[in-house]
């Protein structure tokens, strides 16, 4: 298991924020309107300053990560009936492939609205709005490169070289032992009830509550990306992205 801290303390932040420029993110529009979402921006999460999103495809400095922001259902039609139509940010994830950029894509709607051969880190919002969704990608796999040392096979970075279909969640709970159990519950749920083992499962709460999930399955522990928020006894809070396998295309031998 790897683990990440970040002090969540006023002085801790105000060290972090004068001295470590903040990772910009681009969110990309497939489906959605510039209107809807430029409405996103003041929802989303900037930890402090540490976070800075844009929609600007010409902004400089160029953006370190890039969000695909697809609505399957808007461009394939609620029956999935005309898939191709999706084909854009299947391209965009290709090319990012071939490029070895950094970028992912966040779906509203269903997998089954996206053509089945796709590169890359897809990501469901499930029937959470996308700014909830956002704020559980920055949450488990921004804030993590964050962090001194974070290198380039951290959190988002690491999501994006895979091939890979994610799912999320967010778990509240009344006192740390209790959301302890609550999150091995959900990770159990993950390994044991799906049709893959997960590739990884990236797990972002307080630092204690992440003392009491050090014992789930020690066989699975390398999987496991554990991002421990030292934000103190109040935060009763998990985020969690799991990462399923997804088969890559076959690529025909040259």
């Amino acid at each position: 298991m790897q683990f990440v801290t970040i002090p969540g303390t006023v002085s801790g932040t105000a060290i972090a924020t004068s001295q470590v420029r903040p990772q910009r993110v681009l969110l990309r529009r497939w489906g959605f309107s510039e209107q809807e979402a430029a409405g996103l921006l003041l929802d989303l999460p900037s930890l402090e300053g540490r976070l800075a999103w844009t929609l600007d495809e010409q902004a400089r400095p160029r953006p370190d990560l890039i969000i695909h922001l697809v609505d399957a259902t808007r461009l394939s039609g609620v029956f999935g009936g005309a898939r191709w139509n999706a084909m854009g940010p299947v391209d965009a994830m290709r090319r990012a492939r071939r490029r070895g950029t950094s970028e992912i894509a966040l779906v509203l709607g269903s997998a089954q609205h996206l053509p089945p051969e796709r590169d890359g880190c897809w990501v469901l919002a499930g029937e959470r709005s996308l700014a909830a969704a956002l704020d559980i990608l920055a949450r488990t796999a921004i804030e993590p490169l964050l962090a001194p040392g974070a290198g380039r096979r951290t959190g988002f970075h690491e999501l994006a070289s895979m091939n890979a279909l994610c799912v999320l969640a967010r778990e509240q709970e009344q006192d740390r032992e209790a959301l302890s159990r609550r999150i091995v519950s959900v990770l159990w749920t993950a390994v044991e009830r799906s049709y893959s083992m997960p590739a990884r499962l990236l797990v972002a709460a307080q630092t204690h509550v992440m003392d009491h999930v050090d014992s789930f399955n020690p066989n699975l522990l390398q999987r496991i990306r554990a991002h421990r928020r030292d934000t103190g006894s109040l935060d009763l809070a998990a985020d969690i992205t799991i990462a399923y396998p997804w088969p890559a295309p076959c690529v025909p031998a040259l």
